[in-house]
């Protein structure tokens, strides 16, 4: 039963945040005159995306 509840709250760690950063990309998607000024958001996002979700795909404890 533990490692249900600890399952869910990593993975509400892990969904929450996609959210918030999602609105953010699409608000500067909005707000940008050119899609160039927006390509450093999307980077920025896809890799923070990409380092948060690496250890939960292959295992917490692989990594410590």
């Amino acid at each position: 039963m533990t490692g249900f509840i600890h399952g869910i709250i990593l993975s509400m760690g892990l969904i929450l945040p996609l959210g918030v950063q999602n609105l953010f990309v699409f608000n500067q998607g909005a707000m940008q005159k050119t899609f160039f000024r927006v390509v450093p958001v999307v980077i920025t996002a896809g890799i923070c995306d990409t380092l948060r979700t690496f250890p939960a795909f292959h295992g917490l404890d692989d990594l410590a």
